[in-house]
């Protein structure tokens, strides 16, 4: 089963609606379906139907809940299963009622594990595992997001590309594993001045990028500039000759613009850096 990011999505809108208005969402489905198959009879097919608020709480609440719903769709089905008494075998409705009951659970813990697997995948989906910043493919998803939004209510926004100076020497002469160790602490040192809300993605190799939520170009010079501080010194106490390129470019939300776009001329005012002195930032408004 492959879920797309939209549908990706709504789970996690679901998962954020507050519990307590959740589980009495699924607990109205689930009395609502009781009594659709207790006034339409024992021979209308409602079995799947109890499934939905099964998968509901396995997908948005825990595998308690799951089995709880599990256990009220058994339970409520006993009035329907006691019509059957009039047209078959007390063993014939038994089994039918514990073959019912048996799906109920299965497809519970069915439930949770997929939930567990797109938990890991998207995971390490929107994670890079060696920097632990966000993957490029999850740092665009967010960006798109954030930049509709910013568009809608004409908020600004700040992107920073950050390129990593003489990098290529560390894992030359000291090894990959000492280079590896390094991004990893370059990427905790950036996370250490961002806000709740920014986000920090890692677009390949040595290179990061920044996206400042809401910040106009003021903020995002104090913020970038606070951030390029504390990377020197980083690098100066790790007696790292590693400096900063940076290009950073704030979005006025005053026109239609795309992540690419942005991005490019961010990279663009990165590697005017990069070309002549390094060690630098560049600031661009689009």
């Amino acid at each position: 089963m492959k879920l797309s990011t939209t549908q990706l999505n709504i789970v996690r809108k679901l998962e954020a609606i507050n519990k307590k208005y959740l589980i009495a969402l699924i607990l109205s489905l689930e009395l609502l379906i009781f009594w659709g198959d207790y006034v339409t009879g024992p021979l209308a097919p409602f079995t799947f139907l109890y499934l939905v608020p099964i998968i509901l709480a396995a997908f948005c609440l825990n595998l308690q809940w799951a089995c709880f719903f599990s256990l009220m769709a058994a339970i409520g089905g006993i009035p329907v299963f006691y019509q059957l008494l009039d047209m078959f075998e007390p063993a014939t409705v038994s089994f039918n009622f514990f073959s019912e009951a048996t799906i109920f659970f299965t497809v519970t813990f069915l439930s949770t594990q997929l939930k567990k697997l797109l938990d890991d995948f998207q995971l390490h989906a929107s994670e890079d595992s060696l920097t632990k910043a966000h993957s490029r493919w999850y740092f665009y998803e967010m960006c798109n997001l954030e930049l509709a939004r910013s568009y809608r209510y004409k908020h600004p926004m700040t992107i920073a590309f950050i390129d990593l100076d003489n990098f290529k020497d560390v894992n030359d002469i000291q090894g990959h594993e000492k280079g590896d160790r390094l991004l990893f602490s370059i990427a905790a040192t950036i996370k250490a001045d961002l806000r709740e809300g920014d986000f920090l993605g890692r677009l390949g190799g040595d290179e990061f990028v920044v996206l400042l939520v809401e910040a106009d170009q003021e903020e995002g010079e104090i913020t970038i500039s606070r951030m390029r501080d504390n990377l020197l010194e980083a690098m100066a106490k790790s007696d790292q000759k590693v400096t900063f390129s940076i290009g950073v470019v704030t979005y006025l939300a005053d026109k239609p613009s795309s992540v690419d776009q942005l991005l490019a001329l961010a990279d663009r005012s990165m590697y005017k850096i990069k070309n002549t002195t390094k060690n630098a930032v560049e600031y661009s408004v689009a």
